[in-house]
């Protein structure tokens, strides 16, 4: 019996419970009909009790079951007090056949109607809101995302198909043959059988595999793959210093940061056939790999320090020659400096070294402008910046914003959570070299924030290189920050030791 029910819940995936629920349903109201319908001159009335009282109690229980506080939360309880309604109503349905409950008259219908049709399709109706949310919420879509839109619509079908069936069975081939209160026993054992063996929750049963680990010179890289039960796809993710840098999904290649998705959403807005892409920074090259896919003519090129991690991008996560990709190996700001201004059309920057901070040179105000000097007329440059925009950190990410306010005549924040998330966030930093640059109103699902409304802690700064100027190489340094002259040369050998 177990082995059948595991079987039938990988087939019906999590369209089982409802439509238990629906025959449920199905049931009790023919008992309770085979019950209160037993004088042909009181038919017509019993009918019409038994009809107000399943509508009564079902609107009753939707309404007391909804909204649903945890839809990923199993609704055991809810399941359970289904369970036991259906045992009382069996139990009273067969007291009823043997103590004649018809003769009790009004009062004795009023209960049967009561505990044999209205507890239980109360007790139905509360768990149903419950339950098809915390099914929604476990239905992916294609791309291995939470889709609960596409689930609901079957699971109101599989409710349906579930009273359907029931009325089937209970109508023409189990009461005529079956009492109606052992009917209703049987009900609630069916009923209750599947929280023998509970559907696993989403994070159980999840797999996590090492393809790749090594030591470059630059950084400690590590491959994982994540295997999810049921049908989300597989996740590898690419991690640099035991920092996750990169993810997608291994068989679509979506990718699963969001702020990747952004970029790719915000790159195809602006798109026209041909454009030139920069991107400073490569990691898993997700973004310029899906670029390739749907423009093949776009000319694409990849700054990347660390050759191993280009290495890992085409081993393990798509990358191919035939995209197209070219690829010079190299810290991002004297590559970029090196670089012919107006060459690219698009620049995205996107550079980090397991620290979730943009490195200092690159989000100065002399490094923004020579990024900016390498755009063509109506270029764009996006900037992922991960940050704080009110708390504590807050002063570095506006300070970085300011930078760029000042670097670039437009500028575009899009950010993904909440304005006043009290933790770190990605947000993309959008730039043009013209004022009336027409940049669009959302990327993906991150949103705009006007510039208007940027809030203006006290104490940033606009970002510049340090010691640029130089006088200021030249200034003695303070006394309490001079070197010691012998400790720097405490390694070197004596002059005797020279002579020697």
């Amino acid at each position: 019996m177990a082995a059948l029910y595991r079987e039938l819940m990988r087939r019906a995936g999590g369209l089982l419970r409802p439509g238990l629920v629906g025959a449920a349903l199905a049931v009790v109201a023919f008992a309770g009909g085979s019950l209160m319908l037993y004088e042909a001159r009181g038919a017509l009335p019993a009918a019409a009790g038994l009809v107000a009282t399943l509508a009564a109690a079902l609107a009753a229980g939707l309404w007391a079951g909804a909204p649903v506080d945890d839809p990923e939360r199993p609704p055991v309880f809810r399941w359970i007090a289904l369970g036991i309604a259906l045992g009382v109503a069996g139990m009273v349905a067969t007291l009823w056949r043997v103590y004649q409950g018809e003769r009790m008259g009004g009062a004795g219908r009023a209960l049967g109607l009561l505990f044999v049709v209205g507890v239980p399709v109360y007790a139905a109706g509360y768990l149903l809101p419950a339950l098809t949310a915390w099914e929604a919420s476990r239905a992916v879509d294609d791309d291995g995302h939470d889709d609960p839109g596409v689930a609901t619509p079957a699971l109101v079908s599989a409710i349906l198909a579930g009273v359907v069936v029931g009325a089937a069975l209970a109508g023409l081939v189990l009461l005529p043959g079956i009492a109606p209160g052992v009917l209703l026993l049987a009900t609630a054992a069916v009923v209750t059988f599947p929280l023998a063996y509970p559907r696993r929750s989403r994070g159980a049963g999840t797999e996590e595999q090492v393809l790749m680990e090594e030591q470059t010179p630059f950084c400690s890289l590590r491959v994982v793959e994540i295997v999810y039960p049921g049908k989300r796809q597989p996740e590898r993710r690419l991690y640099q210093n035991d920092e996750i840098e990169s993810g997608e999904l291994t068989r679509t290649g979506a990718p699963t940061f969001a702020y990747v998705a952004a970029g790719e959403r915000l790159f195809a807005e602006l798109e026209r056939p041909g454009l030139a892409y920069l991107f400073l920074g490569g990691g898993a090259y997700t973004l310029p790999r899906r670029i390739a896919e749907r423009d093949p003519r776009a000319r694409i090129t990849v700054v990347e320090l660390d050759p191993e991690v280009t290495r890992a991008a085409y081993r393990w996560f798509g990358l191919r020659p035939e995209h197209g990709i070219h690829t010079i190996h190299g810290d991002a700001r004297p590559v970029a400096a090196g670089l012919p201004a107006e060459s690219f059309d698009r620049v995205f920057v996107d550079v980090y070294d397991g620290t979730e901070t943009v490195p200092y040179g690159l989000v100065t105000l002399e490094a923004m402008r020579e990024a900016a000097r390498l755009l063509r007329p109506g270029g764009v440059l996006a900037m992922n910046v991960i940050g704080v925009a009110e708390g504590a950190g807050d002063r570095r990410f506006w300070s970085t914003v300011r930078t760029a306010r000042e670097a670039f005549p437009a500028v575009r924040l899009y950010y993904h959570l909440s304005r006043d998330f009290p933790e770190r966030q990605n947000f993309l930093l959008v730039a043009s070299d013209q004022a009336d640059a027409r940049l669009p109103a959302a990327a993906g699902t991150f949103d705009a924030w006007p510039e208007a409304e940027w809030p203006r802690p006290a104490g940033t700064t606009v970002f510049r290189d340090r010691f640029a100027d130089p006088e200021a190489r030249r200034a003695p340094l303070p006394a309490g920050d001079r070197p010691d002259h012998a400790l720097l040369h405490a390694d070197a050998p004596s002059q005797a030791d020279a002579g020697s």
